[in-house]
């Protein structure tokens, strides 16, 4: 998730390392304030898939400042992490879901729509899952445990409902 913010940041402007954490936590910070210990792993990441480039350059005070930019190849890079499986997990799919949606601005009509209507499906699993677990006779769910997964299934369908209205253009 951390790789989808940094493209996102730096898809319109080259920024330091400093600077792109401040933007996430600016933007994203109602879901996510990564430390630089987060920051600085996922752009040697993206540095290794080629995704950005580094320049390095001096200040006018004559300290060295890395500056990280968004490659041709970052928009790519972008694209397979925005569409990857790893929300598969439901525990970890709302936040994961969030930073897709503030950053769906990088991709085109076809793949917006895509990506809402992979995403409705999946909320639908995931609501359908949860309502067969509160059902079921079997399984022993105590009061805490009732009312966090009711919590998580009304939480899915104001996701799924903001989805249902959400504009593509």
């Amino acid at each position: 998730m951390i790789e989808i913010l940094i493209l996102y940041i730096i898809h319109k402007r080259e920024k330091t390392i400093y600077s792109i954490r401040k933007e996430i936590i600016e933007l994203f910070g109602f879901f996510t304030e990564p430390s630089i210990g987060t920051v600085h792993p996922a752009l040697r990441r993206l540095l290794i898939a080629r995704a950005v480039e580094l320049n390095e350059r001096m200040s006018e005070g004559g300290k060295k400042s890395s500056y990280y930019s968004i490659t041709k190849k970052g928009y790519e890079v972008f694209k397979e992490y925005f569409f990857s499986t790893s929300r598969e997990n439901p525990s970890l799919f709302h936040t994961q879901m969030l930073a897709r949606l503030a950053t769906l601005g990088m991709l085109n009509i076809e793949e917006k729509e895509r990506f809402i209507a992979e995403s409705y499906k999946k909320i639908e699993k995931f609501m359908f899952d949860i309502d067969a677990r509160l059902k079921d006779e079997f399984i022993s769910l105590d009061y805490y445990q009732t009312q966090l997964l009711k919590k998580t299934n009304n939480d899915f369908k104001l996701l799924k409902e903001y989805l249902k209205n959400l504009k593509v253009d």
